[in-house]
Parts: C-alpha cells; structure tokens; sequence
C-alpha cells in the first residue's frame, strides 16, 4: 500500500469510526481526502473495498503484537491479561483500529467484500495461549480453554465499544473485566495484583522491542 492509499484510509477511518459504514457516503470519503471521483475510484474501486482496506490493516496490527509479548515468555495469564490492554491502548490511539473493529461489527451492511468478525482469529489465539502443555497453573483451570477465549475476546469488545474516555475509562473497564473474569478461570487471591502483573508485562515488551530495535540497528550499522 502506497502513501496516498494510506493517507485515504486514515482521513476515511476518521469518518467510519464516528458515522460507521451506512452513514458515510462517498462523497464524504472524497471530501475529507480532498479527492476527485477519478482519484478516489483509481485507488479504490468502491467503498466497500476501501472499508475491507482499513479492516484488513486493523487485522495485519494483531499477529506482531501477539509475538513480542510470547517472546517474553511469562506465565499465560499475564500474557493475555497483558494483550487486553495493549489492544485497548490501539484502540484508543488508533483510529485506523477503530474503524477497523467498527466496520467489522458492521460487517453485514458491507456487500461486496468479505469481512471478518472483530478480532478475527484471536479466539483461536487465546485458546492456543491458555492450552501450553506443561504450565501448571493452566492444569487448573475451571473452564476449557476454549470457552474461557471465547468469554475473553467477547468481553473485550463489549469493554471497547462502551468506553467513553479514551485509554484511561478502558483501562478502567478491562479492570472490572478481568476482576470477574479471573475468580471464574481458577482461585485469585489477590486480583489487583495479578491484573497489575499484566499490566507491568506490557512494559517489558516495551523495553524488549526498544532493544531489540536498537540491537538491529547497530548490527545494520557499517564497520
């Protein structure tokens, strides 16, 4: 995807993610990138494909994003707790992301072009994630794995969707999320402080990706 594509989907983004699919025309879509009809129509053949665009870029955020927090190899619980609210803080800062989730949801008005649920594949993900052989404190679990994905992913969309705030009121409800959803996997004596554990897990992977970045640029460098 080229520069002038990319800037059409954000100027577009900014207009699904407020009106969603149905309340946005193509003249909009023109307009807010200061477009001809011709321009518009040699990038993207009709809104629908531009909408499957922005879908398809929110899509392509999550796989390295999974990655980096497996690199780091903390206990799975962390991990997922950990992936919630990076994709929350994306959510927030994104709109791209918002659009994207937004227009999944939406899927059904979208004619012409396939669709994924909101957060395609995660649930397959999460399950993988609370399913390693050889992690004791998985052996424990009083839901399958599975449905325990399925619950998690579900009430994550529930938490974006109903934030009002930004990162702060979502970070506020994936709290209460994980403070009801963490008694139901296995015994919690102290909730605040295991969801604080993945939350202290996203600024590792922080740290990691800083030095990772860092190491490969040194090695790039000419001796």
């Amino acid at each position: 995807m080229d520069d002038n594509q990319l800037r059409v989907l954000r100027t577009s983004a900014e207009l699904f993610a407020e009106r969603g699919f149905l309340g946005t025309s193509v003249n909009d879509l023109m307009e807010a990138a200061g477009l001809t009809k011709n321009s518009f129509y040699s990038l993207f053949p009709n809104k629908d494909a531009l909408a499957a665009a922005i879908v398809a870029h929110t899509v392509a955020q999550w796989p390295p994003i999974i990655a980096r927090f497996e690199a780091l190899k903390a206990p799975a619980l962390d991990t997922v707790i950990a992936l919630s609210f990076e994709v929350a803080e994306k959510y927030a800062d994104e709109v791209i992301v918002r659009a994207g989730i937004r227009l999944s949801l939406e899927r059904n008005a979208i004619k012409t072009q396939t669709i994924p649920p909101p957060f395609d594949g995660w649930t397959q993900e999460i399950e993988r994630l609370l399913s390693p052989a050889g992690e004791i404190e998985l052996m424990g679990l009083s839901a399958p794995a599975d449905v325990a994905a399925r619950v998690i992913v579900t009430a994550l969309i529930g938490a974006l969707q109903l934030a009002t705030d930004g990162e702060a009121d979502m970070s506020k409800r994936l709290v209460e999320v994980w403070t009801v959803i963490l008694p139901g996997l296995r015994p919690t004596p102290d909730l605040g402080a295991r969801i604080a554990t993945g939350q202290a897990l996203r600024e590792r992977a922080r740290a990691h990706a800083v030095n990772t970045a860092a190491t490969t640029l040194y090695r790039a460098l000419p001796t």
